[in-house]
C-alpha cells in the first residue's frame, strides 16, 4: 500500500472515531458545557456568578488543549496549590488520611484561596473580579470538612461494598476515585444542579440523607450508632424546618436528615470531630428550644434553666462519643449524647412499661446491672442508661460531705459499712427492701397495705399497674415535675425539676438539727396530690392507709404529730448492707436527724409482720428502746 493512501485510511479511521464518540458522548458533553455555563464555576465573561473576568473562553480556567500540567487530568490548566492542610481528626475514626489527592488538589487549587481563581498553566493570570462566597473557601485547614483521600478501615458502620475489593458505594451516583474518598465522589464540577434544591454541584440529590447513606450503613447492628435510624425521628419526622443558616435546606427533618445535626463542609470550632452543627447541646438546641419547627416541639432547653437541673449546659468539652461510659468516672458529665442516640430516638416505639427503654432512649448505651462495669450498647432497660453515672462510677458528688447541688444528700445508718454507699446498683439489688427498679416487686399487699393498685398521674387520673410482679422505671420518680408521662404539659425525662433530686413530685427533707437527735421544727404534713410527700403519694395511700396506722402504729404520730419527714426513717432507692431485721420495709435512718440513743445504739429491729423496736434518739425523744 502507498503511504500516501495509508496516511489517507488512517485519517478517515480517526474521524469515523471522533463521530462515533459523538455520537455516544456528544449530548452527555453538551449538557454539561450548558451546565457549567449556567454556573458559578464559569468565570468567563459571561458567568452568572459573584466571580467573572473578561475572558471569553468558559473552560480555560481549568483545562487546557495544549501545555497542560503534565502529570494532571484531563489537560489540567489551574496552577495547583502547594499548601500543606490541616487534616480533619476524630477519636471515632480509625483510617489514616494523608494529605488530599491530585483530584481534590485540583478542586483545592480555587477552594484552599491561597491561588488566584484565573491563576493558569498555560494562560498566565487571566485577571477575575468580584469574591466567591465565604462557605465556597475551606482554606487549609480542613478539620471541619468531611475527611477525603483515605483508605477505608470498617468501623461497623460503612456500607458493606466499600469493604470490597475493589471497594464501591451503595450508589452508583456517589463513585471513589482510585479507591478512596474525594471531593469528586459527593461533588461534579460541571453540573450544579442534580441537587436542585442546595445548588452545590453534588452528584445526586441529598434529600433524606442519600449522599451520605451511600457510604454510612444504619442497617449494620449495634454497637453501630446509626444503627435505628430506619425508625428514628430524625429519619421519619414531618415537621417542617426553617430556611436558613442553622438548619438544611429540604424543608422537613426527614428531607434533612443528616443535615439536621451535621454539616459536611464548615463545621464550627468544638464540633468538627462528628462534624456538628453545634458544640455539644448547641447541635440540638436549634430544633429542641421551642418554636424553630412546625408544628413546635416542646422547649426543652428552657427545661435547664430550672433550679435543678443535669448539667448539661454547664458543663462543656467533657464529653467524647468514643468515651467508654461503663462507668463514668473521672471525666463526670452529662450531655444530650449520653441519654440519647440521635440516630435512633424516637417519638414512637420503644416501650413505656418498665423496666423497658422508652422511645427517646432507643439506641443509647447503658452500663450493665449485674456488674455495672459491661458496656452495653445499645441498653434494653432504661436504668442502665442511668447506671453509666449512678451505679459503679467512682467520685460520686453526693460522697463529698455537704454536697447539696440537688438537695440534702441523706447519709444514712447502712452507709457507714458499705464501700460505695450511693451506688444505686447495688441498692436495688437488695433481696428485703427496695424499690422495683432492677427487680420486680416482691412483697404482697398484705405486707404493703398502703400500695395503690396503680400510680397516680399529676391531675390525679389512674395510671400504669403497681400489681405483683411489675417494675418501676427511674424516672417514675426523677423527671420534668410536669412530665407529659405523669400528664402534664411539659416535656418527658429527667432533664430538669423545681424539685430537689430532680424528682417529679414534692417530697419534704427536714433542716437536720443542731446535733443529731435533738429538737427540730421538722415538716408540718399536707396532704393529698400535691402535699408534702406527694412522690410517696403517687403510689402510696398516705391518708387512707400509712395515716391509719395499718402498718406501723404511730405512723400518724410521726407524721401528723412529731413532723417526721418520710425520708428520715425511710431510704428510697433500696438497702446496701443491712439486713431484714434491720432494715425492713427499707428503714434505714438519716444520720444527720436521728442519733444514737443513751446507750449509744442506734438501729430498728424488726420484731413481726407489723412490729419491732427501735434504739435512736430523734425530735430530742430517748427510744432505747421504745417498742411499737
Amino acid at each position: 500500500m502507498r503511504p500516501a493512501l495509508a496516511r489517507l485510511r488512517f485519517v478517515a479511521f480517526l474521524l469515523g472515531a471522533c463521530l462515533l464518540a459523538l455520537v455516544f458522548l456528544g449530548t452527555p458533553l453538551r449538557a454539561d458545557k450548558a451546565n457549567v455555563i449556567s454556573s458559578v464555576h464559569n468565570l468567563s465573561a459571561s458567568g452568572p456568578g459573584s466571580v467573572t473576568s473578561q475572558q471569553p473562553q468558559v473552560c480555560i480556567f481549568c483545562h487546557t488543549p495544549h501545555s497542560s500540567l503534565v502529570a494532571e487530568k484531563p489537560l489540567w490548566n489551574h496552577q495547583l496549590s502547594i499548601q500543606s492542610y490541616s487534616l480533619y481528626a476524630s477519636s471515632t475514626l480509625n483510617a489514616s488520611l494523608l494529605q488530599p489527592g491530585q483530584i481534590s488538589k485540583q478542586c483545592l487549587s480555587c477552594h484552599d484561596g491561597t491561588v488566584a481563581l484565573g491563576q493558569t498553566v498555560a494562560n498566565g493570570l487571566i485577571p477575575t473580579q468580584g469574591t466567591p462566597r465565604p462557605s465556597a473557601v475551606l482554606g487549609t485547614d480542613l478539620r471541619n470538612d468531611h475527611p477525603i483521600t483515605f483508605a477505608l478501615v470498617d468501623d461497623g458502620q460503612l456500607v458493606p461494598s466499600l469493604l470490597q475489593s475493589p471497594p464501591s458505594t451503595g450508589d452508583p451516583a456517589v463513585l471513589l476515585q482510585n479507591n478512596w474518598i474525594e471531593c469528586v465522589t459527593c461533588h461534579d464540577p460541571h453540573v450544579p444542579d442534580r441537587d436542585p434544591v442546595v445548588h452545590k454541584f453534588l452528584t445526586r440529590s441529598n434529600a433524606n440523607g442519600s449522599i451520605c447513606l451511600a457510604c454510612h450503613d444504619p442497617s449494620r447492628p449495634q454497637p453501630n450508632r446509626l444503627n435505628g435510624w430506619s425508625q428514628g425521628a430524625h429519619r421519619n419526622s414531618t415537621n417542617a424546618t426553617p430556611v436558613g443558616p442553622g438548619f438544611g435546606a429540604y424543608g422537613t427533618v426527614a428531607a434533612n436528615a443528616c443535615l439536621n445535626c451535621h454539616l459536611p463542609h464548615g463545621a464550627p470550632t468544638g464540633a468538627s470531630a462528628r462534624l456538628l452543627r453545634g458544640t455539644e447541646e448547641a447541635a440540638c438546641s436549634g430544633c429542641h428550644s421551642g418554636g424553630s419547627l412546625s408544628p413546635a416541639l416542646r422547649n426543652l432547653f428552657a427545661e435547664f434553666n430550672k433550679i435543678y437541673a443535669h448539667p448539661v449546659a454547664t458543663l462543656s468539652g467533657l464529653h467524647d462519643a468514643a468515651e467508654n461510659a461503663a462507668p463514668l468516672s473521672a471525666n463526670r458529665h452529662a450531655e444530650c449524647a449520653d441519654c440519647h442516640n440521635s440516630h435512633a430516638a424516637s417519638n414512637t416505639g420503644g416501650t413505656t412499661i418498665p423496666p423497658g427503654v422508652q422511645a427517646a432512649l432507643l439506641g443509647a448505651s447503658g452500663a450493665d446491672g449485674a456488674t455495672g462495669v459491661m458496656l452495653l450498647q445499645p441498653a434494653s432497660k432504661q436504668y442502665e442508661i442511668c447506671f453509666k453515672c449512678h451505679a459503679n462510677s467512682s467520685n460520686k458528688p453526693q460522697a463529698v460531705s455537704g454536697y447539696a447541688t440537688y438537695g440534702r444528700t441523706a447519709r444514712r445508718v447502712t452507709d457507714n459499712t458499705v464501700a460505695d454507699p450511693y451506688n444505686t446498683r447495688i441498692e436495688f439489688n437488695s433481696t428485703f427492701a427496695r424499690h422495683p427498679v432492677t427487680q420486680p416487686r416482691f412483697k404482697s399487699s398484705a405486707t404493703i397495705p398502703s400500695l395503690r393498685l396503680s400510680l397516680l398521674k399529676l391531675d390525679g387520673s389512674v395510671g400504669r399497674s403497681l400489681s405483683s410482679g411489675t417494675y418501676l422505671h427511674c424516672t417514675d420518680c426523677h423527671t420534668n415535675n410536669a412530665a407529659r408521662d405523669s400528664g402534664g404539659p411539659g416535656p418527658n425525662g429527667v432533664h430538669a425539676s423545681t424539685w430537689p433530686h430532680l424528682l417529679e413530685r414534692r417530697y419534704e427533707q427536714e433542716v437536720p438539727p443542731a446535733t443529731p437527735g435533738s429538737n427540730s421544727a421538722g415538716i408540718a404534713y399536707v396532704a393529698g396530690l400535691n402535699g408534702t410527700y406527694a412522690l410517696c403519694y403517687k403510689c402510696h395511700d398516705i391518708d387512707n392507709s400509712i395515716l391509719q396506722n395499718r402498718s406501723f402504729k404511730e405512723h400518724d404520730k410521726h407524721v401528723r404529730s412529731e413532723n417526721a419527714p418520710c425520708s428520715t426513717c425511710h431510704d428510697p432507692h433500696g438497702i446496701q448492707g443491712g439486713s431484714s431485721t434491720n432494715n425492713y420495709n427499707s428503714i434505714n435512718f438519716d444520720l444527720a436527724v436521728v442519733g444514737a440513743s443513751s446507750s449509744g445504739i442506734l438501729r430498728f429491729e424488726r420484731t413481726g409482720s407489723f412490729s419491732g423496736r427501735c434504739y435512736l434518739r430523734c425530735h430530742g425523744q430517748d427510744h432505747n428502746p421504745q417498742n411499737y
